[in-house]
Parts: structure tokens; sequence; C-alpha cells
């Protein structure tokens, strides 16, 4: 950062700064002043809005609550008298069979008792699919009720909330006996007298002490009957078949499809609404007690309740404002049903959910059990009920588990409470009831809130006095939507009324938002225009100051930069005798001292240049000259050696011959070292055959390995060229010297040549086995007469020369080396050289 630019930063601080500091200073009191203003309409609005959320809010509760905890009573009110209701029916069935312990055991005294013991069943009319197939709806004979014209008060007085109910037209009513069989049971526990109301149970007489001889060969009455003292009752489970059900929910034609399954409805469980054609749960609850004669018992006799007759206690009820049904529909999810006192499901819209028995076998069966329960029964290899037998009933029963499918597919559906571990509600029935009592509980179940009831059934006769539950119990459940519709539909409204209301305030509130904001808005715009007004002709006074201080600066700078740039010719004007006049005087004394000193570097540049010169070409002639000496002294040492009178002059000869070698080696490297510097190196360019080459210089180096203990391996690869283009004298002078190197520095192991070819060029590696290069030495070892005393020890001689030389002669010939070496583990020496018509390729 410039003098100028650092005046100009100072005046602006001092200027500048103090007075936008001012200007933000009053914007932000303007814009305080806004803020608190805003925030008390916006708070006094917020808490109208509060104040009237809360009144409609506790209010709305209050009604909800009220509207719940009636329908609440209601409800159970409903289901303790249900259940009473119930009981007192069973308890009328106790004193039939009393009764018929007193008629003589004939036929006759059993037709006629039966006769008169009827109840009505009421029963929808038929039910067909809709045109389009997606529901069931009531047949033609069904009698429509929404035509009928309203019922009014004839007395003003009584108008008021005068609701008036059509009467329920719609029901079939039929007569249907209450016992669908009466016997007498001799001793030996053969059927000695049968009447028989129903095609559904059998008129021959059986021997009952055998199962398979009862209904749905299920029944093991007989033995309980020899423990009965007179007077004392005998009361069975419900027994009927199981009826079961591959589709849950509407049975319809797009149903039957979506599970991949033929449309039949008819043999399929009944289901109300959902499926009005299908067959019913036929079942039933036996009475015995012993018939006394003369002090002694000589039998027993049974009467059958026909189990329609419980069904109907729960079939028709509906915990809403209609309080009645012909048929049930479960769907809606308002509807009663019972459950005895092991938590079995014995009444109930959707028959296949009711517990039944499997006709075959008289087995019960198997009930709807969770997908984790279901896979253990699978894994266990068990039947059913033998598995079951080791199963905590209402094990950590959640909404979270979920029914078996293949279950489901199988129509295997019957609820047992006891293991249906997906419907927590059973474990809340249960403790309703665990004490014979009764009361509800809400549960998210079906996809809606559901207020669900149950009370224990009064009715202890028989094995029935051994449960506080007695019989069993009623469940009744219910949308906890429609108990407080009234009070919802009114929070509606109110709402609405307060969302109108809450526009009209918030339009109000805009308006006052609206004009604070126009108002800091225009201050801010007036602050704005001033103070940047000021800004700038503060900047304007604080340039021109700056400019008028820095003129002079400037020209020194812009010379000095001159200077740098090579212009040494360059001098600064001086004017006057201040400050910067000096300054000006003292760099042009420097630019001439700088000038002189360029020249002086110059020349001395041209003259070591020269000297470099006139040394190469001498160390050329000089070696030139020493070769023709030396090669006469090798001769006349060969003779010598040749002619030796003796060893001792023999050996003479040869360290003179040795000595004169290793000097004409010395002084052939140093002549093309000179060559390469001097740029009077010429290379043969011509085809060399490459394998043949390769396996001479292999050769040479081949027997001097294995004099030394070493393994000596060449590599060749099939895809070479058949030539290389190139000196083949050269190749073979690197090839040497690497090669040479390998075996002198190897003590033990191998040496290795390999050739390869590469991307656009042939890749030479030589390897040993021998001390290692470190790390820090591998870019040195290429300099002029470099070694390393680490790994290369005068007891191998050599000249430092002939990694130099290598490296030269493989870079004149296009190519690259490079060296990869770990200490005491080996060296791998890797040079390329490029292939002919390939060398616009990328080499590795």
């Amino acid at each position: 950062m410039g003098i100028r630019a650092k005046l100009i930063i100072i005046f602006v601080v001092i200027k500048v700064i103090p007075l936008v500091a001012l200007a933000l200073f009053a914007w932000r009191g303007q814009v305080w002043l806004a803020e608190r203003v805003s925030e008390n309409v916006v708070r006094m609005t917020q808490t109208m809005r509060a104040t009237v959320d809360e009144v409609a809010n506790s209010t709305t509760l209050a009604a909800t609550k009220a509207l719940d905890e009636s329908a609440r009573e209601s409800l159970e009110r409903l289901t303790t008298d249900t259940a009473r209701a119930v009981a007192a029916f069973l308890y009328d069935r106790d004193a039939d069979i009393r009764s018929a312990s007193v008629l003589a055991p004939d036929s006759e005294s059993y037709r006629h008792f039966l006769e008169r013991r009827t109840r009505r069943l009421e029963r929808s009319p038929p039910w067909v699919l809709a045109p389009d197939e997606s529901q069931w709806v009531p047949g033609p004979e069904a009698v429509p009720s929404y035509d009928r014209p309203a019922m009014r008060s004839s007395n003003e007085e009584n108008a008021r909330n005068f609701n008036y109910r059509q009467p329920e037209a719609t029901a079939v009513l039929e007569d249907r006996p209450l016992f669908l069989e009466m016997t007498f049971v001799g001793l030996d526990g053969r059927e000695k007298v049968k009447v028989v109301t129903s095609p559904l149970m059998s008129r021959d007489l059986r021997d009952v002490s055998k199962r398979e001889n009862t209904f749905v060969k299920a029944e093991t009455y007989f033995a309980a009957l020899r423990d009965l003292k007179p007077g004392e009752i005998y009361v069975s489970d419900v027994i009927g078949a199981y009826v079961g059900s591959n589709v849950i929910g509407p049975y319809t034609p797009a149903a039957a499809q979506k599970r991949g399954i033929a449309f039949d409805p008819e043999n399929a469980a009944y289901a109300g609404t959902e499926n009005p054609v299908g067959k019913r749960f036929r079942g039933i609850v036996r009475w015995a007690t012993p018939v006394v004669r003369g002090g002694r018992v000589t039998g027993w006799v049974t009467l059958a309740l026909d189990h329609d007759h419980i069904m109907e206690m729960t079939d028709h009820l509906l915990p809403t404002g209609d309080r009645y049904s012909p048929i049930a529909d479960a769907r809606a999810g308002n509807y009663a049903f019972i459950w005895d006192y092991k938590g079995r499901s014995i009444a109930h819209p959707r028959h296949y959910f009711l517990t039944g028995y499997d006709p075959q076998t008289g087995e019960p069966a198997t009930p709807w059990l969770d997908e984790e329960l279901h896979a253990q029964w699978q894994a266990s290899g068990k039947t059913a009920w033998d598995f079951l037998a080791s199963v905590e009933p209402f094990h950590q029963q959640s909404l979270k588990k979920k029914g078996a499918a293949a279950q489901v597919k199988a129509g295997q559906l019957g609820m047992d409470c006891r293991y249906l571990n997906h419907a927590p509600q059973c474990t809340g029935w249960m403790d309703l009831t665990r004490d014979g009592g009764s009361g509800s509980f809400e549960i998210f179940w079906s996809g809606l809130w559901k207020l669900t009831t149950a009370a224990a059934i009064p009715y202890y006769t028989g094995p029935y006095g051994k449960s506080p539950r007695g019989f069993g119990f009623v469940t009744i459940g219910a949308n906890v939507d429609d108990f407080h519709r009234a009070a919802t539909e009114a929070r509606q409204y109110a709402d609405q009324v307060v969302a109108q209301r809450d526009m009209e305030l918030q339009g109000h509130l805009d308006g006052v938002m609206a004009m604070i904001i126009s108002q800091v808005e225009r201050m801010a715009r007036d602050l704005t225009v001033s103070t940047a007004l000021m800004v700038v002709l503060v900047i304007m006074i604080a340039v021109w100051m700056a400019s008028f201080l820095t003129r002079r600066i400037t020209a020194v700078v812009n010379g000095i930069r001159r200077f740098e740039d090579g212009d040494l010719d360059r001098r600064l004007p001086v004017q006057g005798s201040d400050e910067m006049a000096h300054l000006a005087e003292s760099f042009n004394e420097m630019a001439d001292r700088v000038r002189e000193s360029f020249g002086r570097l110059n020349e001395a540049r041209v003259k070591a240049e020269e000297a470099s010169r006139m040394k190469s070409e001498f160390l050329a002639s000089m070696s030139h000259e020493l070769r023709t000496p030396l090669n006469g002294i090798i001769g006349f040492a060969e003779l010598l050696r040749d002619e030796a009178p003796d060893e001792e002059a023999r050996e003479n000869a040869e360290i003179i011959e040795r000595s004169s070698r290793h000097l004409l080696e010395l002084v052939n490297s140093i002549l093309d070292i000179a060559k390469i510097e001097a740029g009077e190196m010429v290379l043969a360019s011509q085809a060399v055959p490459l394998k043949p080459l390769v396996v001479e210089v292999a050769a040479v180096h081949q027997s001097t390995a294995a004099a030394k203990g070493l393994n000596f391996s060449l590599l060749q690869a099939d895809d070479l060229p058949e030539a290389l283009q190139g000196d083949p004298t050269r190749l073979r002078q690197i090839l040497h010297n690497l090669l040479n190197n390998a075996v002198k520095f190897t003590e033990k192991g191998e040496v290795g040549l390999s050739v390869m070819r590469g991307e656009g060029c042939v890749v030479f590696s030589v390897s040993d086995t021998g001390c290692g290069i470190p790390d820090e030495m591998q870019d040195k070892i290429f300099e002029k007469f470099r070694q390393v005393d680490a790994f290369l020890t005068r007891s191998h001689g050599g000249t430092g020369l002939g990694l130099t030389l290598a490296r030269h002669l493989v870079e004149l010939m296009g190519g690259t080396m490079d060296v990869r070496s770990v200490v005491d583990v080996g060296s791998t020496f890797i040079f390329t050289l490029p292939v002919e018509g390939e060398r616009g390729k990328d080499q590795p």
C-alpha cells in the first residue's frame, strides 16, 4: 500500500468515519424506536389472539371432556348392562336344564320341552354387490326409511329439541329354537334318547364317552358328567367348527384379485357388511345335569344351546346415535363382541375371528399369531398347541408387532387374546376384568382412536365359577371422534369466527407496521444521501491533498522501476535541496556503481566460459595424446609378460599391463566426458540388432559373475523390436558399465539383466542384490568422480565416471536413466531408449 493510499485512508479515518458513525447512531435510534413500537403492537395483537384461543380452547375442551365422560359412562353402562343380560340369559338356561332333569327321559317329553323354548333372531335382508362391485349393499328386499315423512310435535310446547326415530323395519325376525339338541345319556356314556331341532346335529344315538362321536369331534364332557353330584350343572365352552377367510375386510372381486384367489365369498366366513353372504360360525354351549330317580343317578340330561342366541346379544348393538344395526359393520369401528373367560373370541361381526375347532381332528384351530411367534412355532417343528403350551400368554403385546401374513393367506385368523400379541388391547381387557369388574380405555387401532370397554359376564355356574370373569367379558369399541362431534363442530365454527377477526386485526397490524417501516426507510434514505454526499466530498479533498504530497514520491518510484526493468542509464531528476532531492542524488550514485558492477560481471562470465571451453579442448587433446604412449606401454607389457624368464618378471609385467589399462580406461572416460561437455560427441545412427547385442554383452559378464559365485539371469520380452536405431558401441558401453558395477558390488545373490517393451521405448533393467545405495546419495552417484564411502570402497576400484558417462550417453540417444535402491537389499538401474517411429508416445 503506497503513501498516497495511506494518506487518503488516514484522512478518511479522521473525517469520514465520525461522519458515518454519527449517521448510524441517528439511524439506529430511529430503528430502535420503530422496533419498540412494533413489538408493543405485535405483543398486544398476540395477547388478544392468545386470549381468544384460550377461551375457545378451554370452552371446547370442557365441552369435549363433558361429552367424552358422558359417552364413556353411557358406553360402560351399555357394556355392563349387556354383560348382565348375557349372564341372565345363561342363568335362564340353568333353569332350563334343571327343568329338563325332572322330565321323563323319552322323545315325546323332550320334543315338547324344546318346542316351548324358542327365541327370535334378527337377520338383515339379503345383500348384493353394488353395480361397480366395490362394496356390498342391501338388496331390493330392504325397506328404505329415508323417504318417510319427518315426525313433528303436535303441541308447540313440546317442539323444542323434538327428536323422533323411525322404526327399524329392515330387520327380518325369525323364531329359532334355543337348543339344537336334547339328549339323555346313560351311565355307560351312550345316548339313550335324542331330539334335535337342526340338521347341524346328528340324529344318531352315539357313545359320547368317545370324543370322535361328539359335536365336531371336540366335546369331552362325559368325564365331567361322572363327577357331577345331584343338582350340579355342567356348562361347556363354546364348541363349533372354525370358519376361515383369506380376505380381511370387504370381500369384493377386487380384494380377491389382489390376493390372487378366486372370488368365492359364499365359502368364506360371514363378516357382516364386508361379506354378508359368507358362511356363519355355528356353535353350541352344552348344559348337563344328573337325572335322579329313586335317590340315585340314572343318567344325565344335556341341552345344546344354539350359539347364535349368544351372538344375538351383541350383533346389533351400536355405541353411536343409531344405537341399532340389522347387520354389523366392523369397518366403522363401532360394534360389540364377546370373549370367553380365557380371552377367546366367541362373538364378533367377523366370524373368521371366532375361535373354533378343526372338525376333522377335534383339536382347537390354530389361533392368529404375530410374525415373531409364528416364526418360532414354524422353527419348533411341533404342533401348534404343543408349541403354545410352553409360550407365556399375553407376552409383550404391542401395536408395533404385526399379525402373521402366512396365516392371513391360509385363512387362520381365530383370535385368542392369550397369543394375539399384536393387539395390546387384549391385555387391557384382561386387566379391567381381572376381578370381575369393568371399565374402559382409549387405544389407537385400525387408523383411529377408539374408546374400548370391557365388562365381566357375572355367570358362575359350573366351571365358570372358578374364574372371576365368570363366563367371559363383553367389549364394545367406539370411535372417540363420534362422542364429541358436537363440540368439535362448535370449535370449528369458533375457529372460523376467530380466523375472520384475526384477518381483520392482521390488516390493521399490517397497516401500522407499513407506516413504521415507511418512516424508517425515509429516515434511512435521507441519512444515506446526505452522508454519501459528505463522504464523496471528503474523499475528493483527501485525494487532492494526497496527490499533491505524493507526486514527487511517485516520480522516484517510477524511476526506480525503470532501472529495475533494465534501463541502467535511467537517472532521477534532482530538484531543490530537500530530502527528496538528497534521495534522488543517492539513487543516481548507486545506479552508477551498479552499472559498473554489471560490466565487470559480464567480463568475468565471458572469461569463465572461454576458460571452460579451453579446458575441455585441452582435456580432449591431452587424452588423445596420452592414449598413444599408453597403448605402447600396454603392448610392451604384454610382450614382457609373454617372454618373461621367471614368475616374478611375469607378475611385474601383468601389474604394468593392468595399471596401463586402468589408466587408458580413465583417459577414455575423460575424453568422452570432455567431448560431451564440448558438444563434440557424435553418435552413430544405424539399425542395431537388439537381442544378439544383449546376449553378447551378457555373456561377457556371466562368466565373471559365476567366478564370484553369483547367479546371472537374462530376461528378454517376446515383443521386443528386431532392431533399435542408434549407436551399438555406445549401447554396449552403457550395458558393460552397469553390469560391471552390478557384479563388482555384489558379494552374494544374483545379478540380472531384463529387456522389456514399453510405451514407445525399450526398457533396460540391471539389478543386483549388493550393498545398495542410501536415499540421500541416489541423485549424486551420476556426478563426475563421485563415490560413496558407505557402499563404494577403495577395494572395488573405479574412477567414478562410469555412471556419469552412461547417463550422458543415454540422454544423447534420446532416453532416460534412473536408479531404485535399498541399502543391504540391492539396486536396480533402469534406462530407456526410444523405438524408431514411436518417439511421440509416452515413455515410462
